[in-house]
């Protein structure tokens, strides 16, 4: 199987797209998931130790923060309003996000 080109992505797309599918065209299950494994160690080399980020969105996360989100808070869908979700089994979710608005109303002014 061939990519064919396509005319509406620009050329320096098309061409990365092109080399990546030519370096990795008949490569084992395994050889992806570990090219796929190295170039998220990249990443983060370049993000965490190699650049300072002026964009908030991609500096490194607080450490308990990315365990939180790991845990599968952060991946799975939480549709409604707390304590009205579509789905079954978002109990704690929907707890998690009245949280910081019921803090937010029972805190002292200043605090």
């Amino acid at each position: 199987m061939t990519l064919e080109r396509r005319g509406w992505v620009p050329e320096e797309s098309e061409a990365l797209v092109a080399r990546i599918a030519g370096e990795v065209q008949g490569a084992t299950g395994a050889a992806l998931v570990g090219r796929v494994e190295a170039l998220a160690d990249e990443n983060a080399r370049i993000h965490e130790r190699e650049c300072f980020n002026l964009n908030p969105a991609t500096n490194v996360m607080n450490p308990r923060a990315e365990a939180l989100l790991s845990s599968g808070m952060g991946s799975r869908p939480s549709l409604g309003y707390p304590g009205d979700k579509y789905e079954m089994g978002s109990g704690s979710i929907s707890s998690h996000q009245a949280l910081p608005v019921s803090v937010e109303f029972s805190s002292e002014p200043g605090i």
